[in-house]
């Protein structure tokens, strides 16, 4: 099983941060989570050093990152695939990827 550690700022503020939190959470995937607090000047300043990017959040496999909620998404279904995280049925599947991308887009 990979080692799994995600980076998110506060799920009540960071709705793409929750995207990735609540996927883990309710599939029953261990992960260790790491909440940045952005008021803070010292994790401001550190932040390259847990995302790529700059942003949350960030999904470390085995040491190598996943940015953006929706990659991260799509990466853990591919690593679980007994999870079934989205639909065998591959009309159904391409209609839930279509509203995923749409809710994600804003």
């Amino acid at each position: 099983m990979p080692n799994l550690k995600l980076v998110i700022a506060n799920k009540n503020y960071s709705s793409w941060s929750m995207r990735a939190w609540v996927l883990l959470t309710q599939a029953g995937i261990p992960f260790d989570e790491i909440q940045l607090k952005f008021n803070d000047d010292a994790t401001v300043r550190g932040i390259a050093d847990l995302s790529p990017t700059g942003l949350v959040p960030v999904l470390w496999i085995d040491g190598e990152p996943v940015w953006d909620s929706l990659a991260i998404c799509e990466t853990v279904s591919e690593l679980f695939p007994e999870k079934r995280l989205w639909p065998s049925d591959p009309v159904a599947r391409r209609t839930a990827r279509a509203v995923s991308s749409e809710m994600h887009a804003g």
